[in-house]
């Protein structure tokens, strides 16, 4: 465990990451099904329009994912460093 903490601790980050983006979406998408339908606060005029998230739109998103890649790549090579030892 020791070893590959970083590698865990990486691995998390990133499908945190995912797991932000895809919950951010399927809000969204029930926001954008309520608008359509009318049932949401200054709705609008009711067009159905496909909801789409970009990851930018989250302020978690990318950091996660840029922090989660850099760690696990840090862990990564740091045991292939201490192997050759």
């Amino acid at each position: 465990m020791k070893g590959r903490f970083y590698e865990i601790i990486g691995t998390i980050l990133v499908i945190f990451s995912g797991v932000l983006y895809t919950i951010d979406r399927f809000g969204n998408w029930i926001g954008s099904g309520l608008s359509s339908n009318g049932l949401a606060t200054f709705s609008g005029q009711g067009t159905l329009n496909k909801p789409w998230i970009d990851p930018k739109d989250n302020a978690f998103v990318i950091p996660f994912l840029v922090v989660g890649i850099m760690v696990f790549l840090y862990g990564f090579v740091r045991n292939i460093i201490s192997r050759d030892r």
